[in-house]
This record gives C-alpha cells, structure tokens and sequence, in this order.
C-alpha cells in the first residue's frame, strides 16, 4: 500500500490530523486493544504509524512546523531504503493546540483509533506533563522535546529525550551573559508553559553568577501592543533582555521597544532561533539591527558529518512535503532532534527484530550510545548493514553525540549563533556542557 502524504503545512488541521491516507484503513477498536495490552507485532508489511502529538495550530503552530521539518524528511530517507523491518513509515499529526485541555482527549483518540503505532515524536512542553504519563501506561515509546525540569530524572520508561533540559537551556544563556560582561538584565518571556519552561533556569543561573534581573515581565500572547511592558523594561536600564514568546508576540514588543528608543542585544532561548520567531523580529526591527543585537542559545550543531549530510539531503530530497521555508529546516535544532529520535527508534527495532514498543523500548540506548568494541554509524542504512553483520553499533545523530543516561536524557554543548539571513547559524561561541553543569541549578541533570 503506497502511503500519500500530504503537506505538514496545514494551519487548518482540527485536533487530529493524518497527514497519510494509508491511516485511514487501519484498526479501529483493534488499536485500541493493541495499545493497551502494549501493542502487538506489526502484521506482514504493514505500514508503521509514527504520530506527532504536537501543536499543530494556534499561536504554538510552529512547533508542528519544526517537528514536521525532521519527522517527515525522517520517514522518507528510512522508506527510501526498505523501511524497518519490511515496513514502511507514515506519519500521523495530532494536534494539542498547545492546551492540555485539548492534548488528552486527542491524544485518548487516537489511542483509541490508531493500529501498528510504532512511535511518538514528542509531546512538547505544553501538553508533556498531562501526554506522558498516559503514553508511557500505554507503553509507546516516545522520543520527546519537552524541557521541563520534571523529566530531568524522568519515571517514565518509554520517555527518551535528546534535548537540552529548560534549565539547561536557560543555564547556557546566563553564562554567555556572563560572557559577555553583562550585569544587568531584563527577563521577557510568554506567559504561555512552552514560554515559561526556560525562565527558572535562566533565573536561577542568574541569581547563581550574580548577575542582577532588572525587570522580569511576562507577556500575555498575541495582545495589540505591550506599550506598558515596554516601558517597565526601558526604567529599569537593562543591558540585554533574555526572552522567549511566540513569533506575534515577540514581533509586537520588539517592534514597540525599537519605536520607543530602548532596544538592547537580545538573548533568545532555542526556540527562537526558528524561522517564524526570526521572521518576525527581523521584520520588526530591520535586517541590520536584527543581526547586530540578536543572540540564540541552542544545542551545538554537530560537525559536517554524515548525519548531517544525510539529513540535509533529505531535507532537500522531501522538501515539497514539509512547511515553508523548507531551507530553515535545515538548521532548526528542533528538527534535527526529531530526525535523531526517529533514527534512534527505526534502530533500535531494527536490533530488538521487534516493532512492539515494550520489546524494542530497552534497545534505545544500545544503539546510539558509545561503547566499546561499537561502530559508529551515521544514517540509518549504515546501522542497518552494520547490525546485519553482528555489529554493535553507536548511532552518532546530526545532533551530534547520542549519550542517554539513566534517566534518559541527553544532551551535550550549547552554542551561541546570530542570523545572517541564511539558513545556517553564524556561530558566536561555545557553552558547554561541563560548563552548564557546573552552575548550581535546580533541574541541571
């Protein structure tokens, strides 16, 4: 059965949506059988349902974007050569609208629909507090990019996550200020959880290399101005503001801050470093100040390395599926974690010669972290030929280094970059990860 897919793009998708026609035809009341008791071996060639439990639409839309711009290009290079094991992937949205209100009875749905579910790419941080726990008793494995400090030592058998913790995250961009010679800073940030998820940690760190917070405001999504915020932050004379909101949110206090005369170098979080947020801001303040005075922190792109490559080209290869601009997928940190957790999944079924999540869940670190006597591979069809031939392998993601530790979780260096415009960052500098957990700070695995 040839799966169609149809592009990730839609801003109009309801609270569930299937972006491959094959996921019509599976089970129904089957599924929800198989989910419970821990899902069943996949029958013979039959398609594997990867699901995006996501913000699909709402101001949080990008977030479905981001995981559609390393979900997709995913399943394609795994098709392109076979599948996993005889099967192929599709793919399968469904939408949280970043509301956990709205997160449980989707996510109740399409347990309750969905057969042959293989693998959650996500939830986010929005819905990832009320989401995991339901999967997780499920027993589907999930590989996620909630920062929340809560799954820094996580219960959760089948929750993995490649992504810097918010604490993390927040901790790295306190020492680039500290870097850079700041002493004072304002911190901005959406009220909304995604928003929120980085501030402890960014206050924390703060507080921690003694650098003074001058005003900490929060900022209600998507109001017609912020004109009273903008001025509380000009009194207070910062010398940097550290933030993060949605890309409307953001575009209408910086614009606001630029008109009244107080703008100041920005610090961002990682996820302002993705194509709608700099799209944005770039829009409101102007190409050359926009360069001049904005700074993200994200995960350490890797080397120029095979993953890389591979996952660049299939970028390319699938760009008419994944949301414009589909160049700006190609350094998005949160796309290429999505790529590596689906990488990581396909190979450790590959080894368990199982697609049931409870089987080949234990395989997850035995194929990406390092070890001795391992081969290191980069794409999926080398870990394939290399498990083939009796090998242990160590998959080494486009992320750079996969290390999970007991809980988990993994993540390694943090790098400051700036935006020219282009697709790829313009790296500043380095935080790394001994660095960041050398900063006493709650939620700092």
């Amino acid at each position: 059965m040839k799966a169609v897919r149809v592009k990730a793009a839609a801003a109009a998708c309801t609270a569930i949506v299937t972006l491959s026609t094959t996921i019509g035809t599976l089970s129904g009341a089957a599924g929800a059988t198989e989910l419970h008791a821990g899902l069943r071996q996949a029958s013979s060639n039959s398609p594997l349902v990867i699901a995006g439990i996501i913000a699909i639409t709402g101001a949080s839309d990008f977030e479905g974007q981001n995981q559609a711009g390393g979900v997709l290009p995913a399943i394609y290079a795994i098709n392109k050569v076979g599948g996993v094991l005889g099967h192929k992937l599709v793919y399968k949205g469904v939408d949280t609208k970043a509301d956990p209100a709205d997160a449980l009875p989707a996510v109740q749905q399409m347990l309750a629909t969905t057969g042959n579910l293989v693998l959650v790419a996500g939830p986010g941080s929005n819905s990832a507090p009320t989401i995991v726990p339901v999967l997780n008793r499920a027993k589907v494995v999930m590989t996620a990019v909630a920062g929340e400090s809560a799954f820094d030592r996580s219960p959760y058998q089948y929750f993995w996550r490649l992504f810097p913790p918010d604490a993390a995250n927040g901790t790295a961009m306190g020492l680039w200020a500290k870097k850079k010679g700041y002493t004072r800073v304002a911190a901005v940030f959406g009220t909304d959880t995604g928003s929120q998820g980085d501030l402890p940690g960014v206050l924390a760190s703060l507080k921690a290399l003694h650098i003074k917070v001058v005003k900490n405001i929060g900022l209600t999504p998507d109001q017609p101005n912020y004109l009273s915020q903008v001025r509380a932050v000009m009194a207070a004379h910062p010398q940097v503001i550290m933030t993060e909101s949605d890309a409307t949110t953001a575009g209408t206090f910086f614009a606001e801050l630029k008109e009244l005369g107080g703008l100041v170098p920005i610090i961002g979080t990682e996820a302002t470093f993705t194509a709608p947020w700099i799209t944005a801001v770039k829009g409101a303040l102007g190409k050359s100040l926009f360069e001049k005075d904005f700074t993200s922190m994200i995960t350490a792109p890797s080397a120029k390395t095979p993953a890389v490559t591979a996952y660049e080209q299939a970028v390319t290869a699938d760009k008419s599926q994944v949301p414009k601009p589909w160049q700006s997928y190609l350094s998005n940190p949160f796309s290429i974690t999505y790529w590596d957790g689906i990488m990581v999944a396909a190979l450790a079924m590959t080894m368990a010669h199982s697609t049931k999540p409870s089987v080949y869940n234990k395989y997850m670190a035995a194929v990406a972290n390092p070890g001795k006597g391992k081969t290191v591979v980069y794409t999926y069809a080398q870990g394939v030929a290399a498990l083939k031939s009796g090998k242990k392998i160590q998959y080494y993601g486009a992320s750079g280094l996969v290390d999970f530790n007991k809980w988990h979780n993994s993540f390694g260096n943090e790098e400051a970059v700036g935006s020219n415009g282009g697709s790829q960052p313009v790296k500043l500098g380095t935080i790394t990860a001994q660095q960041i957990e050398a900063v006493p700070v709650v939620g700092v695995p």
